[in-house]
């Protein structure tokens, strides 16, 4: 774009606030249109911008990112939102400007016959759809939400048990006579702060502050989880078995001694709960089994919201459905 053309707008601008833009200004201005309309084709005949819609697009989904980022993001998460939205656009060829609900519908159930997508997964798909559109609509970027009037996917409500008190007990005998201190500070520090397995294997030596750890959660979320007894003791333990000068709190076993990953977590507690018969033996149980524990011996849901790093308490009260045994024992007990 001409410098003529630049003075001209930025002339025209000092005129619109009466005399007060000082020269200073102007030429600042006259900066900031440079940057801001560098990668614009103004037309003489048409006083809007003139952009192909494809350039739109891309615009508009890189700066959604940027503005991710900003709101703090992980990029784990921003790598789920770019797989998300480049699957959409790679279906959906539909003018960008002109996307329809009926073009989101359509891709969600392709996605579902095509890739045997389960209703939880379209639902996670659709909320990062929705997130985006709606984005882009408040920017300016579209002139309608095409997501506005979609509903969530309904999923079917299946009560996820926790561990047993029992299958605890028989978890913790079996990997103390394993012999690996490490597996017995992992489970140990599962059952006693109830955090996700990305948490645990982010813990580092210097979080650890007597029977407390910071860990990150979801979005960078800072919080402090509490170690009861047999945790501390356990870490203890461990930490001092290492000779190693890993800043991580949980590393491999053998050399190079490296951060655990979350797949090392996992078939850690698969392997025991093959072992002993017990079926879906995961990580997350453990932080189910935590938060319904604390919440059956009375601790209010508030704390175990805090505990957990919930950003929503609705997101908690999942874990606070009673299980069949502790509603026929207060059966018993109130029902006379």
């Amino acid at each position: 774009m001409s410098t003529v053309k630049i003075n001209d707008i930025v002339n025209d601008y000092g005129l619109m606030l009466d005399g007060k833009m000082g020269d200073e200004n102007i030429e600042i201005s006259k900066n900031t249109l440079r940057l801001l309309l560098a990668d614009y084709d103004i037309s003489s005949r048409c006083t809007s911008l003139q952009i192909p819609n494809e350039d739109i697009k891309a615009k508009a989904i890189q700066m959604f990112f940027v503005a991710k980022k900003i709101e703090g993001c992980t990029d784990k998460t921003l790598a789920y939102y770019n797989t998300i939205l480049s699957k959409f656009f790679t279906e959906v060829q539909t003018d960008f400007q002109n996307i329809s609900a009926d073009d989101v519908r359509y891709y969600l159930a392709k996605m579902s016959v095509q890739n045997h997508l389960s209703k939880c997964s379209q639902d996670n798909e659709l909320r990062v759809l929705k997130s985006f559109f709606k984005w882009a609509f408040g920017e300016g970027y579209i002139s309608k939400i095409p997501t506005l009037n979609i509903k969530s996917i309904k999923q079917e409500k299946r009560i996820k048990k926790p561990f047993t008190e029992m299958q605890l007990e028989q978890m913790r005998h079996h990997l103390t006579h394993s012999g690996s201190l490490r597996n017995v500070a992992i489970f140990e520090t599962l059952n006693s702060t109830g955090v996700r397995v990305s948490e645990l294997i982010g813990m580092n030596r210097d979080d650890l502050r007597d029977d407390e750890i910071t860990v990150f959660g979801k979005g960078e979320k800072e919080r402090i989880v509490y170690l009861n007894t047999k945790a501390k003791l356990a870490i203890k333990e461990y930490l001092s078995s290492r000779t190693d000068s890993n800043n991580a709190l949980f590393v491999s076993s053998r050399q190079p001694i490296t951060r655990l990953t979350i797949g090392s977590v996992e078939s850690i507690i698969r392997e025991v709960g093959e072992a002993l018969g017990i079926p879906k033996a995961h990580p997350h149980r453990f932080r189910r089994t935590s938060a319904t524990l604390a919440l059956n011996r009375g601790m209010p849901i508030e704390q175990v919201q805090q505990m957990l790093g919930h950003e929503s308490i609705n997101t908690t009260t999942i874990y606070a459905r009673s299980e069949k045994e502790n509603v026929k024992s207060s059966h018993r007990k109130y029902v006379v």
